[in-house]
């Protein structure tokens, strides 16, 4: 039908085929262009903290009740959750066809709600958004043929990182590759036994001697300052003998047992 209309009427076809190309030519400057369009569903990552918690602690009284206030949003496809010594992350899927924005809204209006269900000494949950285009825009290699790893890592963290995230524009800054600095600790087994304790108790002292908490802020005038605990432990030689139990009225300090080397990550 069409092509006989064409044939019969030659102008007429000929301006459909311009008024088409006209058209297309027009559309073409508002086309959305994307090098990696997006295709992957919504997905809101929450990290929760409570400091010397024990995993089994972190799941029964954390991970489940906020998974189950979470678990009322609609539009989720999965919910999943890794837990680790002091801590958790929930990563939570929608549906692809739900708003990332909306989903992250929901999400923290569950979240906030949940609060009074979880101990009061958990840190404020971090709710961020899993953006697959969020994709690192430049990358720096730093090397070098005299420093060693250990200068190199501390000149990318203390001097490149911080640098580069005065910029204006720039919303993080990552390192990969670097060589974290630690901290062993080398249990004599034999005193360990001596004292009746474990290897446990010993850990605890140590996590409580390593601990920085917010203390709230101070109303000076018309603004406020911020205060926390002074704890972290940053050196070995910063570990102080403290008590980490008793057996038979004997008292046994966390350096009686176990001495402290400073070194770096493998």
């Amino acid at each position: 039908m069409l092509s006989e209309i064409c044939v019969r009427r030659p102008v007429f076809a000929t301006m459909l085929v311009m008024s088409l190309v006209v058209l297309g030519i027009f559309s073409f400057r508002d086309l959305g262009v994307d090098l990696f369009p997006r295709a992957d569903p919504a997905t809101v990552n929450v990290r929760l903290s409570l400091p010397g918690a024990s995993p089994d602690e972190i799941s029964s009284s954390v991970i489940e009740p906020m998974e189950e206030a979470i678990s009322g949003v609609s539009g989720i496809d999965e919910i999943s959750a890794r837990i680790s010594e002091g801590g958790g992350n929930i990563t939570v899927r929608f549906v692809l066809e739900r708003d990332l924005n909306d989903a992250v809204n929901d999400v923290r209006e569950k979240v906030a709600g949940a609060i009074k269900s979880v101990p009061p000494e958990l840190l404020p949950p971090v709710i961020t958004k899993v953006d697959p285009d969020a994709d690192p825009v430049m990358s720096l290699m730093v090397s070098s043929d005299s420093m060693s790893l250990r200068t190199l890592t501390e000149l990318a963290d203390k001097q490149v990182s911080r640098a580069v995230q005065t910029v204006n524009g720039v919303g993080q800054v990552s390192i990969a590759g670097s060589r974290a600095r630690e901290i062993h600790i080398v249990v004599d087994v034999e005193k360990l036994n001596s004292y009746g304790l474990s290897l446990g108790q010993v850990r605890d002292a140590v996590v409580a001697e390593n601990v920085e908490i917010p203390g709230g802020a101070v109303e000076q005038g018309k603004g406020q300052l911020l205060l926390r605990t002074m704890g972290r432990i940053d050196a070995a030689a910063d570990f102080r003998p403290r008590r980490c139990g008793s057996a038979t009225s004997r008292p046994c300090s966390s350096t009686s047992a176990a001495r402290w080397a400073r070194t770096r990550s493998r």
